[in-house]
């Protein structure tokens, strides 16, 4: 049965039906409003945080302490919302650098092989972050974390060489990625051409580009320098698929 509300005097009168008159105040039928039940209230679903390395993921108030997967910290969990929710402007009011990462996690990357030379050492890691940053000149830049070895290399020579890796190619990945150069030759065992600048580039790359710092363009951005550098060499050398971010989580489920 309906519940009918009088918009002038608040009586309730229920039938499927409003009545010819209120019997309060006297208005008729066309001032009354069906009353809607109050919506039951939902339970407040538990927060949901992924782990950006494995996957993996935790509901609950906040992180895990330790990821039980691949033992990383809370830091590299990222707040998930709801798959099936839309945007809403309490959604947008509620918003901090805590969702931003899983927003962040949305923009696409590419995996590269950046390499150096010092001293007529060399080193290399995996890079995401490489992008072009005009054509006209023709310049790129890349960002890399002050902690590692390549980083050093590039302040120290100025020269670098990006080798794209195909889309089979995620043991590369493996080899540049989890390890530091202070700790193990990386290039042993690797099959790769010196370039005209002496940086090491993978012979099996889909393809690669040799660069030169612009010391002037280099900009400090807290954890990472990026480095924005002229093209002087590169080659196309197969017409394959990319690897990507990507690309690369999902073989790793």
């Amino acid at each position: 049965m309906k519940k009918w509300r009088c918009n002038v005097c608040g009586h309730i009168h229920e039938g499927d039906q409003p009545p010819a008159e209120c019997p309060i105040c006297g208005v008729g039928p066309e001032d009354f409003a069906v009353e809607q039940e109050p919506a039951a209230k939902l339970p407040v679903a538990a927060k949901r945080w992924k782990c950006t390395v494995c996957d993996y993921v935790h509901e609950g108030d906040h992180p895990p302490d330790k990821c039980p997967l691949c033992g990383v910290g809370p830091e590299l969990f990222v707040l998930l919302l709801d798959e099936t929710r839309q945007l809403t402007r309490a959604a947008v009011a509620e918003a901090g650098q805590d969702t931003a990462h899983s927003a962040l996690d949305k923009i696409s990357y590419g995996l590269y092989i950046v390499s150096s030379i010092k001293d007529n050492n060399i080193n290399g890691q995996c890079c995401n972050t490489v992008f072009q940053v005009t054509s006209k000149p023709l310049r790129i830049s890349i960002c890399l974390n002050k902690n590692n070895l390549t980083h050093e290399y590039v302040m120290a020579s100025g020269v670098f060489a990006v080798s794209m890796l195909g889309s089979d190619q995620t043991a590369a990945v493996h080899r540049f990625g989890y390890k530091s150069g202070r700790d193990t030759d990386k290039f042993a065992g690797v099959d790769y051409i010196a370039g005209q600048n002496g940086c090491p580039i993978l012979t099996n790359c889909l393809a690669y580009v040799e660069a030169r710092v612009m010391p002037e363009k280099m900009v400090d951005v807290g954890s990472h320098t990026l480095f924005i550098a002229d093209v002087t060499a590169g080659r196309m050398v197969a017409n394959a698929e990319a690897l990507t971010y990507s690309l690369y989580r999902s073989s790793k489920r």
